[in-house]
């Protein structure tokens, strides 16, 4: 499956380096396009549009449903599929661009997480924001050391901090070289979250 794409080049000449952004659920290629350029405008910014079309503009990595304890629940197939889109994508990017960092918000963060830990030889690091990440069942022993940020609001009632943790939990027990940090936020991303986002990226360019 080829995912359509949003390709801005960069804003100030520099660097040689590109960002994927991985959308939310719900959202569309659009979503996250201002921030490429607001962590650093000598990026090259590509985003990805998800697989699966929910009516209108709204894309998902996966749709998600609830059990009967109310519960959101994904099809295990579905994740997998959603994630082999992202990655087939990411290796068509990094074979122009290689070592690609990827950014990702909500269900996006999960994906851009997921990557990390199951395919690092591809990417240099990863920005998980309010990241829901799914059960993975391997995760691959050359993620260790690779450079992650994640962030999550203590007041998200979308994707629950409880849930957010999985990132952290999932990055620990990868040795990945994680900066965790919890913000009073709800599921959004506030300035002080992109700062130290920045702040991450400046020192990995």
């Amino acid at each position: 499956m080829t995912l359509k794409t949003i390709d801005l080049p960069p804003r100030a000449p520099g660097l040689s380096r590109t960002l994927v952004l991985l959308h939310g659920y719900g959202a569309d290629e659009h979503d996250l396009l201002e921030l490429g350029h607001l962590l650093d405008p000598r990026l090259r910014v590509v985003s990805l549009q998800a697989p699966v079309a929910m009516g209108g503009r709204q894309r998902a990595w996966y749709m998600l449903s609830q059990d009967a304890r109310g519960n959101l629940v994904a099809d295990p197939a579905q994740v997998q599929a959603g994630l082999k889109a992202a990655v087939d994508a990411v290796e068509v990017i990094a074979q122009q661009s290689p070592q690609p960092f990827l950014l990702g918000f909500s269900q996006g963060g999960g994906i851009a997480a997921s990557i990390l830990l199951t395919r690092p030889e591809l990417i240099a690091g990863a920005i998980s924001m309010s990241g829901a990440l799914q059960p993975i069942e391997q995760i691959s022993p050359e993620a260790r050391g690779k450079p992650l940020f994640a962030g999550h609001g203590r007041q998200d009632p979308v994707v629950s901090l409880q849930r957010g943790l999985r990132v952290k939990e999932a990055a620990e027990q990868a040795g990945l070289a994680l900066e965790w940090r919890e913000y009073d936020m709800g599921h959004q991303i506030i300035p002080d979250e992109l700062r130290d986002a920045q702040v991450w990226l400046s020192g990995r360019l």
